[in-house]
Order: C-alpha cells, then sequence, then structure tokens
C-alpha cells in the first residue's frame, strides 16, 4: 500500500466563508496553489518576495507540504500588480477579490480531499459512514516530527534548548529574546503541537477500554475503535483545562502542570483552553477502485470526502489501511 506516491496523489481544497468587495480595500484576497510546501514557508516566500512582515500575509489553516493544495491567503496594503509579479517555483496566485478583513487562522470551515491509495492487492469492501478518531497527525509535529519537543521546552522554560532545537544563533545568552523574534504564530504552533501530542495520548489512553485496531506511525500508536461510539470531547491542555482524570494522570508522567502554559516571558503566548471532538463524522465520502498506472498488475482507490477544520485526512487512511491489509 502507497500514498502521496505522487504529490497530486493528495489534492486539498480549502472552504472558506469570504465577504469579497469589488472595491479597492486594505486587504487583496489570493488563491494559492502551491505543491511541494510547508504553508509557513510559502508565506515567508510570499512576503519575501514581497519586502513585507510575514504577518502582513494572512491565512486560514496549515496545509500539507507533499501535496497539492489551494487555500486563501490575504495580503495588506500591497499593489495587486506587485503581487501578479511574483514567480515562485510550484506556487500560483489568482487574485479573487478585495476584503476589509484578513484572513485569520481559525476562519477555515473545512476541506474537500481527493486522495489515491496505490499498490493495492485485492478490492476491499469499505464503510460508507465513517466515525473517525480525531487524532492529531504526523503533519502537526513538522518535518523532523520534533515541533511537541519544541513546545514542551518552551513551556518549561528551558529556552536554551529551544533555541538549539531550532538552530537560533543566541548572542550574549540572551535565549529568550532571540525566541522572541521569531513569528509569533509559529511560536504558538509549537506549543500547539505539544498540547496536540498530549491530546492524542488522552485519547489513546480511553480507546485502549474499547474493541480497537492499532496502527504504527512515526509519532506512536494509534488506536481505531472497530464499532460507533457516542462521541465525547477532551480538553486541549491549558492553564485553565477542567479537570479530567485521563489527561492529568498524562500530563503528571509529562511533568507538565496547567501553570506552565502561563508563559510570561513571552506573555504572547497565553491563549485560553478549548475541548476538541474524539470523532468526526466523515462527510460525502465516495469510493472508486481502478487500475494501477505507477505500480503494475495493482489497484489503485480514489476517495473523494470532506473534513471540518482541524481534522485530518491522513489519518482517515491510516483507519481506511486496517481494512485494506
Amino acid at each position: 500500500m502507497k500514498t502521496k506516491q505522487i504529490p497530486e496523489d493528495f489534492i486539498v481544497e480549502e472552504k472558506i466563508e469570504l465577504k469579497l468587495k469589488k472595491e479597492k480595500l486594505d486587504y487583496s484576497i489570493w488563491k494559492l496553489t502551491k505543491k511541494g510546501w510547508e504553508s509557513f514557508k510559502i508565506i515567508q516566500a510570499i512576503a519575501k518576495s514581497l519586502r513585507t512582515n510575514p504577518k502582513f500575509v494572512g491565512f486560514a489553516g496549515n496545509k500539507d507540504r507533499n501535496a497539492v493544495t489551494t487555500q486563501y491567503i490575504s495580503i495588506y496594503k500591497i499593489p495587486k500588480s506587485k503581487i501578479e509579479k511574483i514567480n515562485i517555483n510550484e506556487v500560483k496566485l489568482e487574485f479573487v477579490g478585495y476584503s476589509k478583513n484578513r484572513i485569520n487562522l481559525g476562519d477555515l470551515i473545512g476541506n474537500n480531499f481527493k486522495i489515491v491509495v496505490r499498490e493495492l492487492n485485492n478490492k476491499t469492501n469499505l464503510p460508507k459512514n465513517l466515525h473517525l478518531e480525531n487524532y492529531f497527525d504526523e503533519q502537526r509535529f513538522g518535518n523532523k516530527q520534533n515541533t511537541h519537543f519544541v513546545g514542551k521546552s518552551l513551556l518549561k522554560r528551558n529556552f536554551k534548548e529551544v533555541c538549539e532545537l531550532l538552530n537560533l544563533k543566541v548572542e550574549n545568552n540572551n535565549y529568550v529574546g532571540e525566541i522572541k523574534k521569531q513569528q509569533r504564530r509559529l511560536l504558538r504552533f509549537y506549543i500547539s503541537s505539544y498540547q496536540s501530542y498530549l491530546w492524542n495520548k488522552t485519547l489513546n489512553e480511553i480507546l485502549k477500554e474499547k474493541k480497537h485496531n492499532k496502527f504504527k506511525s512515526s509519532i506512536g500508536e494509534f488506536l481505531f475503535t472497530t464499532s460507533k461510539i457516542k462521541n465525547f470531547k477532551i480538553p486541549i491542555a491549558n492553564f485553565d483545562t477542567d479537570k479530567n482524570d485521563v489527561l492529568d494522570k498524562i500530563m503528571n508522567e509529562e511533568g507538565i502542570k496547567r501553570g506552565d502554559f502561563i508563559v510570561r516571558e513571552i506573555p504572547e503566548l497565553i491563549t485560553q483552553g478549548v475541548n476538541r471532538d474524539a470523532f468526526v463524522n466523515v462527510e460525502n465520502i465516495k469510493y472508486k477502485w481502478a487500475k494501477e498506472e505507477l505500480n503494475k498488475d495493482k489497484l489503485k482507490l480514489e476517495l473523494s470526502f470532506f473534513l471540518p477544520k482541524g481534522s485530518y485526512a491522513t489519518m482517515l487512511v491510516k483507519k481506511l489501511s486496517t481494512y485494506l491489509q
């Protein structure tokens, strides 16, 4: 079984509500199609091309690097003619209109996916309705699968280790000063990666008591239930998180306290706690079997479906792989 054998095997199209205007306003809105780029990296590249700060380029959600993805970005007070001259490999920008407001993380509604799973031997009956465990997947933890380590070091005030993990050049042992030069949303991403790691461990611990299949990945083992379970919410660890016996046990094992999430040295990293659904419904799912063109005498499975924001299509593929094996 192979996934993402070519970038075109994983196509993502963002669904977002845009309030567009024809008259020229502060923010121009662009449809960004990319291949082989992380969201943070392409935002930095676009900002560099425009000689502006990355904070003036807004986007609603991170998209997979090893895929063909379409999303929307806002650019603050840069002439349309200048943006149209941007030439970055494997990147296409299309002007769609103007807006009074920038696009922010969290504005996303969800994503439509088209995915191809290759090198399969036999056709398999797959479920029409899927109840997907709402784990955070590998891309949440960066290419090196270590962003959660950076986040934990930030929370533990081990700022020297943060700089080492990020390969930052530090002068006069001013570790906090060097960290604060980084993009705020990138620093928040490191902390949210660690929160995601804790959340995954919490759901796994709960599902141990249920009938399940196992899937091993680079960031640990995922448990997938074999029968539908009533949905429930799990808190994302933070300073204001309500008591949760399973999460509290895991935080204790990790040596993390709620108060650690108040980083007084970098107060802009403090956020409020939220809850996350343990399961998510997969909408409009369709399957199609076909002969392979890349792997001789094999079959491929073409999938299309919609997932709400914050959920991972790659996690659906992992769950389906337990049927395909």
